[in-house]
């Protein structure tokens, strides 16, 4: 049965191959899971990515950088990778904020631009205090146009979700069902008469603005007809 231990790196390779990312690149590729918890890395080994490796025969090293104010205290540590060796794959975390992480590591040059970044059930649509702590991280990664990908448990957070999205101006690239959502049901706590649900049932995927879209596709008409 696929469980949420193989879930989640699948559901990484399957964003890396959908928003065309180039993992064959000198250096290695990078990966950012936002909102990280105990459920990504509480009982999380290095060896539980290999599948993510295995989807890329050849890649060049492949960096994910868990992030989150819940990352398990033994997972958490130095985000800046050693040297990326090829067909290796490379975990770290970081216990913080997501937009404080990006000023102190990727803005200083401590490490690398994310190639991808990843939010498992970040459920910023559930309440307005959970929007709050989430906006400056979704404005950051729409205005400096990092690939990103987040999944969510069903159609109704699809959509609720998409909806934010939208009014953030943020260019949606796909969604939709998960090829490689977990298949064991969990039960939610906080109302168990409702139905189980499927960790990562679906996905949505954004690039920049539809603003900067827009703007792009109108500098290349001017151009074109220069």
């Amino acid at each position: 049965m696929l469980t949420i231990a193989l879930s989640q790196p699948l559901t990484l390779g399957f964003g890396l191959q959908a928003l065309g990312i180039n993992v064959g690149k000198v250096g290695g590729s990078t990966v950012h899971v936002v909102g990280a918890s105990h459920a990504e890395t509480f009982l999380t080994h290095s060896g539980d990515y290999d599948e993510l490796g295995y989807m890329f025969p050849g890649h060049l090293g492949l960096h994910v950088i868990m992030v989150g104010v819940d990352v398990a205290a033994g997972f958490s540590q130095s985000a800046s990778p050693s040297l990326l060796e090829p067909g290796t794959v490379q975990l770290s975390g970081h216990r913080g904020l997501y937009h404080d992480f990006w000023e102190e590591q990727v803005e200083s040059g401590q490490i690398a631009h994310p190639d991808l970044v990843v939010a498992f059930h970040p459920g910023f649509h559930a309440s307005p205090d959970l929007m709050e702590a989430w906006l400056p991280t979704l404005l950051l990664l729409r205005d400096y146009e990092i690939p990103t990908m987040i999944t969510v448990y069903s159609q109704q957070e699809l959509a609720a979700s998409l909806q934010i999205l939208v009014d953030l101006d943020t260019h949606i690239t796909a969604y939709g069902a998960n090829p490689f959502a977990s298949l064991k049901p969990e039960q939610v706590y906080s109302n168990p008469n409702k139905q189980p649900v499927y960790c990562s049932a679906y996905y949505i995927m954004f690039l920049g603005s539809s603003c900067q879209l827009d703007k792009r596709q109108l500098e290349e008409k001017v151009n074109g007809r220069v």
